[in-house]
This record gives structure tokens, C-alpha cells and sequence, in this order.
């Protein structure tokens, strides 16, 4: 789902020319996925295993935490509504264990199907035909094989780690049927990033239920479990609706906010991403946004994403004021009202500011710099967004910041 790795300094914007840039691209990118030669802890595991690290991008904790990140997102937001029900053998470092165990599983199976059915394109590409499966380093079979182990750890994680594995199942379905259809969007749309962002934006879904909250749910399915407390958090004013109702389905505005803008976060990494296959997704004839705004040379490209940046700052914003605050706080400000000051200063602040520099100072032209930015660029608003809820979480609980 994600394509490789990336350099360990940030670069310049460079004038070179194309052929100049492809010469001096980072070396990682051709290594860590592409190559029979390891690196890194990598180069210290039998060789036998070095493809099937590779074939499951383990070599980089980008493609693990742009998972993984959004699921602590969802459980910060359910701490903030109140929403909170552990079992009772079940800490809140627990609950992140079990997430980052999930989304361990999760990542591997979803990196082996996406290579299961992209190789043969990978296999034209210069900078994806010594990929594990292109290579003839791991079989198809073997691929597959490796691929349904590590999704039915996740399925025996969701199973024996969550308060309500029935529960975990049907809210993990729609994921399961989105991640499936992933590697085809590229085939059918210009639009596969936000098929991609869908994805991983789901772990805020996730997130909550592993703390037994439901953010979409159909009214006749609905839990009932700690009713005072729901019904207070949903009867509760909100400068924006806390609910949102579509015939039988009702969704929880904040976590549709969070999710819709957890999409867009990864929209911009994979378009920014995609940047450096765009000769080739044309030569080919498959879609991206890129694609789209005419390449990354093109006067639309870096216009869309600030656009999408727009959508996103906003995403967040509505998020904060459809929350209804409890606790300590909300009985003080006779709750409601959405979040305090420190969410929107923090988060939406910080995210927009982060991915806002990244949009400014990333040349699309060059390989270097935009492994750079995707390599780090998610930590500065992953961190934004965890600080601004955690934020809020102390200042529900009474413990100010």
C-alpha cells in the first residue's frame, strides 16, 4: 500500500534534470523493497526471510504507523466523549497492544495483496521489477500463502483481543472489502489515494471499538451498554449536530469528521508519493491524482493539495465542534459546545501547519525529496493530532494542561 522507503537527510529543492535526478535517487528506494541486497536489521535476518520483510514493508515503520496512528486516534476521541468501556482485564495500554498487534497483521496481509496484484504491472517498472514477487524471490503461491497468515492473524487478533469480537468483525467488513479493492482503483480512477486514505483512515473506526464505542451504527444493532452515559452524550447541544442520520444508519459526527480527515492526511502522502511514478503511470495507462493535475510539473497539482489541506483543517474543526464535552469540564460549562481551545490549537493547527510546509517545500520532481517527507512528514501531524486529543482527554478527566 505503500511504495518503499526513504533518504535520512532532507534535501534542497534541486534544478537537475530528470535523468540527473534518476541517477542520483535515494538509494534506499531501489534497496529496501527492490533488491536482493539487505540493509539496516535486515541484513542480519537468514536470507530466506530478507523477501518476505520486503514483500511486507517491514523495513520502515511509515507504512505500520500510517495505520497504527489512526487507531489511537479513535481511542483518544472515544476517551473524549466518555465513550470508554473497558473490560475489565483490558488497561489502556492493553487495548494499544492489541491495536498495534492488529495493525501489524493488518499491514502485512493488505502490502502482500497489493504486490500480489500489482506485479505484473511492477514488473515494467525499473524502479519496482526487483520487487520480492517480479524477482522471482518469492512465488506467487508462497506470496499468497505469507498473505492469508498474516490476515488470519489479524482476524484471531480481533477475535481474542477485543471486548466484542462479533462487534470487531462487522465494523472491520467495510475495510476488508475497501483494502481488497485497492489495488484495482488505480485501473478504474484517477482517485485511488483517496480509495487508499479510506483504508487507512479506518484504524479511527477501529480505535473506538476496541474500547467499546460504536461510531456508525444501524439503530435496531446498537449497543445499549452504558446508557446513561450515551444518552447524555447524544441528547447534548453541539454547535454542530453530534449525529448524523441516513435512513436506518446513524454516524457519530466527531468520528466522521476524524476519519474523513485521517483520508485526506493520506491522500496527500500517497499523491505527493506518487509523484515520482508519474512517467510511468502514464506509459501505462493507470490513474492517480497526479495523473489527474497534469503530473507533478503541472499548474493543478500543488493547488489540489492545498486544496485538500482546506478540506482537511476543516475535517478537524468540525470534529472539535461536534464533540460534547464530559466530565468534570462539561458539568462545569453545562457540557456541550464542542472542545476547549487546546484541541483546536493544537490539532487542526498543527496538522495544517505540518502538511501545509510539506505541500510548500516538497519538490515533486525529485525522488529525494519526496521520500523525505513521507518518511517524516507523518510524525509532525500524527503527533499534532495525539497531543491535541490526549489534551482534551486530561482537560475531560479535570486534570487541566
Amino acid at each position: 500500500m505503500v511504495r518503499g522507503s526513504a533518504t535520512t537527510t532532507r534535501p534542497r529543492h534541486v534544478s537537475a534534470s530528470k535523468s540527473e535526478r534518476a541517477t542520483t535517487a535515494a538509494p534506499s528506494v531501489s534497496t529496501q523493497y527492490s533488491s536482493d541486497r539487505a540493509t539496516g536489521w535486515v541484513s542480519h535476518l537468514p536470507p530466506s526471510w530478507v523477501p518476505y520483510v520486503q514483500l511486507a514493508r517491514l523495513t520502515l515503520p511509515a507504512a505500520l504507523m500510517l495505520i497504527y496512528l489512526p487507531t489511537l486516534f479513535g481511542v483518544l476521541l472515544a476517551a473524549v466523549l466518555g465513550e470508554v468501556h473497558h473490560h475489565p482485564s483490558h488497561s489502556p495500554g492493553y487495548t494499544c497492544f492489541v491495536l498495534l498487534v492488529a495493525s501489524f497483521f493488518f499491514s502485512n496481509a493488505a502490502h502482500v495483496w497489493d504486490d500480489l496484484v500489482d506485479a505484473p504491472i511492477d514488473a515494467l517498472v525499473a524502479r519496482t521489477a526487483r520487487r520480492p514477487i517480479p524477482r522471482g524471490a518469492v512465488s506467487r503461491p508462497a506470496a499468497l500463502a505469507f498473505g492469508v497468515a498474516n490476515a488470519l492473524g489479524a482476524a484471531a487478533t480481533l477475535a481474542w483481543g477485543f471486548p466484542d469480537p462479533a462487534l470487531a468483525f462487522r465494523y472491520a467488513a467495510p475495510n476488508i472489502l475497501a483494502t481488497t479493492y485497492y489495488p484495482f482503483a488505480k485501473r478504474h480512477t484517477n482517485l485511488p489515494q483517496l480509495v487508499l486514505g479510506f483504508c487507512l483512515a479506518w484504524g479511527v473506526v477501529m480505535g473506538a471499538v476496541a474500547v467499546g464505542c460504536e461510531p456508525y451504527y444501524y439503530s435496531h444493532h446498537h449497543h445499549t451498554t452504558a446508557s446513561s452515559t450515551t444518552t447524555t452524550t447524544i441528547t447534548t447541544a453541539t454547535l454542530i449536530p453530534a449525529l448524523l442520520t441516513l435512513g436506518p444508519l446513524t454516524m457519530r459526527t466527531p468520528f466522521l469528521a476524524l476519519h474523513a480527515a485521517c483520508t485526506l492526511w493520506s491522500a496527500i502522502y500517497d499523491t505527493i508519493y506518487a509523484a515520482e511514478d508519474y512517467d510511468h503511470d502514464v506509459a501505462l495507462g493507470v490513474g492517480s491524482l497526479v495523473v489527474l493535475c497534469g503530473g507533478p510539473r503541472g499548474p493543478h497539482t500543488k493547488r489540489v493539495l492545498y486544496l485538500l489541506l482546506a478540506c482537511l483543517g476543516g475535517c478537524l474543526v468540525v470534529c472539535g465542534l461536534s464533540t460534547t464535552r464530559t466530565g468534570k469540564v462539561g458539568m462545569e460549562t453545562g457540557v456541550g459546545m464542542g472542545m476547549s481551545w487546546w484541541y483546536y490549537a493544537v490539532a487542526p493547527v498543527g496538522a495544517t501547519a505540518a502538511l501545509g510546509a510539506m505541500i510548500r517545500d516538497v519538490d515533486l520532481e525529485d525522488p529525494k525529496s519526496t521520500w523525505w517527507w513521507f518518511r517524516y512528514g507523518y510524525w509532525f501531524v500524527a503527533g499534532s493530532i495525539v497531543v491535541g486529543l490526549a489534551g482534551e482527554v486530561a482537560l475531560v478527566r479535570g486534570w487541566g494542561v
